[in-house]
């Protein structure tokens, strides 16, 4: 007799049955062989797989595999994309929706050197950025940009340097903001009500106005008197008034650390050297570079900062050469910039009775300052792209 046929299906598994049958005994003898008669058994029949089957389940083609994943595990996965694709990936399904409004992958964001309109910044700003950097943006239509009333965004962190924006739309971009700590607005037009709205952020550490316009003394007076933890200030060349200069160095914050007022050239004087030296004794850093008032007797006032680590006095012209000598009494200053001052000859003599003073390291002051030479993917040392 031919073996069962396995045409068609192929077990997946060989399976066995390992019951032995407890043969019959025959007609008229009691079970249990208690008679010594030798009973027969019959061999055990052969069982084969057509009686025995296992089944594999199905996969249902139409089912989501990201269902299966936890939102902890996606919400990991879209750490790691750019921000155009998670914009996207929120308008997949309400589920990638709700994972990618998570706070935690919104945290920075470069956008530098491009133009926005008002729809697309306040898209951006609605979205909880704590890092924002938009160094040369251009803002088209700006004046439309409008927010809830009682809408205020999570920005510590904003560069907005060399950008194109109106007055109108950057004071209402600031009205929004409350919790800012770094700001740089650099080359960027003010008004009143602007300084009045930088002003309203009371946790700004670092500020940098450099080379913007429009600074009244009343602005001024609103950001120096209202921003008490403010420890850099850079308003090198804004053209600052003498009312305004007043203004700066006798109510700034006394903690302040580090002070850029380049640039003034026909305003800043001696005394207000003083004053800001009676003031702020605990200075850091300061740069006063193309302030030609100045004399020899600012060498006498800086003398007495005894914290002083940089100073800055390129092309101060009416400051005798010799007089820079001085400054070799300070232990703490590490860097003499005097750029434009001196001969090469009459430089080595200055470096060599300055000893281990660096003289002429850099040709820019990094005071306030959001970006630093080659650096662009980052704003005060933090990182702005993931």
């Amino acid at each position: 007799m031919d073996p069962p046929s396995l045409k068609g299906r192929i077990p997946l598994t060989t399976v066995s049955n390992n019951h032995s049958l407890q043969p019959q005994p025959p007609v008229g003898i009691p079970s249990g062989n208690n008679y010594g008669i030798n009973v027969l058994r019959k061999p055990d029949p052969v069982l084969c797989d057509d009686k025995f089957f296992l089944y594999r389940k199905r996969q249902e083609k139409d089912q989501d595999p990201f269902g299966r994943l936890s939102d902890e595990v996606l919400l990991h996965i879209f750490k790691w994309l750019p921000k155009k694709t998670l914009f996207r990936c929120g308008e997949v399904c309400r589920r990638f929706n709700r994972v990618t409004k998570d706070d935690s992958l919104w945290v920075r964001i470069d956008l530098s050197s491009r133009t926005l309109n008002s729809n697309a910044l306040r898209f951006i700003l609605s979205h909880g950025f704590t890092i924002l950097r938009m160094a040369q943006v251009e803002i088209v239509r700006p004046s439309e940009l409008t927010f809830p009333p009682d809408h205020k965004t999570k920005l510590q962190y904003l560069d907005l340097s060399m950008s194109t924006i109106d007055k109108t739309g950057l004071c209402t971009l600031l009205a929004f903001c409350r919790s800012l700590r770094k700001l740089s607005l650099e080359n960027i037009p003010l008004d009143d009500a602007i300084c009045n709205e930088i002003a309203q952020n009371p946790y700004i550490e670092t500020l940098n106005l450099s080379m913007c316009s429009d600074i009244s003394p009343t602005g001024l007076l609103a950001i120096v008197s209202s921003l008490k933890k403010l420890q850099n200030l850079n308003v090198a060349w804004t053209h600052l008034a003498p009312t305004a200069l007043t203004h700066l160095v006798t109510k700034c914050n006394p903690g302040m650390l580090r002070l850029n007022i380049a640039g003034c050239r026909t305003t800043l004087t001696d005394s207000e050297i003083a004053s800001i030296v009676r003031r702020c004794p605990t200075l850091l850093e300061l740069d006063v570079s193309d302030c030609t008032n100045l004399t020899q007797k600012t060498i006498d006032h800086l003398c007495r900062l005894q914290k002083l680590e940089y100073l800055a006095l390129s092309r101060c012209y009416n400051i005798n050469t010799t007089s820079y000598l001085k400054l070799a009494n300070l232990e703490t200053l590490a860097f003499l910039d005097i750029f434009g001052l001196m001969s090469d000859s009459s430089l080595a003599v200055v470096q060599s009775a300055m000893g281990c003073i660096g003289i002429n390291k850099f040709y820019h002051s990094s005071i306030a300052r959001p970006t630093i030479g080659s650096r662009r993917t980052s704003i005060w040392g933090i990182k702005t792209r993931d």
